[in-house]
């Protein structure tokens, strides 16, 4: 038994004699120190099977004994073998787990991992992710590159690019004689290409998550703009390579050039895969017909659940797209929306109202922080809890809900008896506010579980008028606030 691996450290310590009892005059004259691992380490030579065993771990890639000796044995020599093994010998037979730690710390020491629950794969997703990252463009071998993703594809269940390195542009034409020119190095074409990932993604049957960046790290004074573009041929090789991932649940491209074009042509690809769950374009550049395309993504597909588009270009027709889906009851369970970073303006807050104010199942959370509501867009926001009975959590960090915004939301959250959080910090409310605020939470959360019936002040009469529909549901009404109603006048 590995009793450093097996019995944890903790249980160690806990169980460890305690320095007073060791200098007690009982303890000092033990010669066998029970609770020490490694007394005899230095009193007796190491038996013969560890001197083969050492023998045996500086030949593996001659003879492979796994098969053919003890466990006990089998432990002895995964913690003599070297961490260098090549991978071509080491992936098929070596299944200790504690052997794949150390690897993944001697190749890696200065990425530092939580919650690692299969290292074998984890070691193997950074090599495949080391090897990507760094290969020269100019110089890639497709075989190797497929050779590699084919070893390791078994044991891959998340791969992520931190940094794609781009080709070598061409160089200005040179002026012969009396010819005229253009030797601007600007006027060149501009072909941004990487490395094709089609091939290593063919391979990658089991890969569940992609996280890409286009761009490059630690640039310092090198940095081009163009480092961080990529082109549409990149994008038809990435979608290409989608077409064999059967598994795949998130996809991520982050802080990249992805413009509105470039999405449409993944969005394409990922509506056909049922088991998408999850799509992040955090910090791109996605602006309003990108954002149509995806609206019309959550639509039509029956699976997505979390939709993550912080810090991009779009307004108020990109933000009419995702609310027209979601007024629509698209078939997809959507969960969550975040729209952080992405400044909104009085007709964004008016469109957002009336779409999660008709929205009574869903998105559970949306995340607002840092759109610049204020005044009366903020007033808006808030009222919409007044009636949505879909959300649990809402984000409104970094807003500014001082004023009337402040006291609508009080009056949302005393109607409101589903949401669980909120998030308000920095958002300019009273210490009263945020005391009140906190107490219609602790009800609400001690409501779970329960039977809920619609507050009085809705009137459940106003629900099916027609003046009650054009009013609630009309995203061209600058003047409607979630929660006020217009004064009904009675039919004579």
């Amino acid at each position: 038994m590995k009793i450093p691996y097996v019995v944890s450290s903790n249980t160690r310590e806990a169980y460890s004699t305690s320095t007073f009892m060791r200098i007690s005059p009982g303890e000092v004259t033990r010669k066998i120190v029970a609770e020490d691992f490694e007394w005899d380490s230095e009193l007796t030579p190491a038996p013969l099977t560890y001197f083969a065993a050492l023998a045996l771990s500086r030949v593996f890639h001659r003879i492979n004994p796994l098969q053919k000796v003890l466990q006990k044995d089998v432990d002895m020599l995964m913690d003599l073998y070297p961490a260098d093994i090549p991978l071509k010998f080491s992936v098929p037979y070596i299944k200790d787990e504690q052997y794949w730690k150390r690897s993944f710390y001697t190749k890696f020491p200065s990425r530092k991992e939580m919650g690692v629950t299969f290292w074998k794969g984890k070691f193997l997703s950074a090599c495949l992710q080391d090897y990507l990252e760094n290969v020269n463009p100019d110089i890639f071998i497709e075989e190797d590159a497929v050779e590699l993703a084919k070893l390791v594809s078994p044991y891959i269940y998340e791969l992520g690019l931190k940094q794609l390195q781009m080709v070598r542009q061409p160089t200005p034409p040179i002026v012969y004689g009396d010819s005229v020119e253009d030797t601007c190095q600007f006027s060149v074409p501009k072909i941004f290409d990487h490395i094709p990932l089609e091939p290593v993604l063919a391979k990658l049957f089991n890969l569940q998550e992609i996280s890409l960046i286009f761009g490059l790290n630690n640039l310092q004074d090198g940095y081009m703009t163009r480092y961080f573009e990529f082109s549409i041929a990149d994008c038809e090789s990435l979608c290409r390579g989608l077409e064999y991932l059967q598994y795949l649940k998130i996809f991520r491209i982050n802080r990249s050039n992805l413009d509105c074009s470039k999405v449409k042509l993944i969005l394409q690809n990922l509506v056909k895969k049922e088991s998408i769950e999850e799509l992040d374009f955090n910090h791109c550049k996605i602006g309003d017909y990108g954002m149509k395309a995806l609206g019309g993504f959550i639509f039509i597909h029956k699976n997505v659940k979390r939709i993550r588009i912080a810090n991009n270009r779009f307004k108020e027709v990109g933000v009419q797209g995702i609310a027209y889906a979601l007024q629509m009851k698209p078939a997809a369970p959507i969960e969550l929306l975040d729209f952080s970073l992405n400044p909104m303006s009085l007709q964004c807050a008016t469109i957002f109202a009336a779409a999660f104010v008709r929205c009574k199942e869903k998105p559970q959370t949306l995340i607002v922080n840092s759109c610049g509501f204020h005044g009366a867009s903020a007033e808006k926001m808030t009222g919409l809890l007044s009636l949505n009975r879909g959300l649990t959590r809402l984000d409104m960090a970094a807003n500014n809900l001082s004023g009337e915004a402040e006291k609508t939301l009080i009056r949302a959250l005393e109607q409101n008896k589903r949401v669980l959080r909120i998030d308000l910090r920095s958002t300019h409310i009273s210490e009263e506010t945020q005391v009140r605020i906190n107490e219609l939470l602790d009800r609400n959360k001690q409501l779970v579980g329960q039977e809920t019936e619609a507050s009085d002040e809705i009137p459940p009469l106003y629900l099916n008028e027609p003046e009650y529909l054009i009013w609630e549901y009309n995203p061209n009404n600058p003047d409607y606030i979630p929660g006020r109603y217009p004064e009904r006048v009675p039919e004579v």
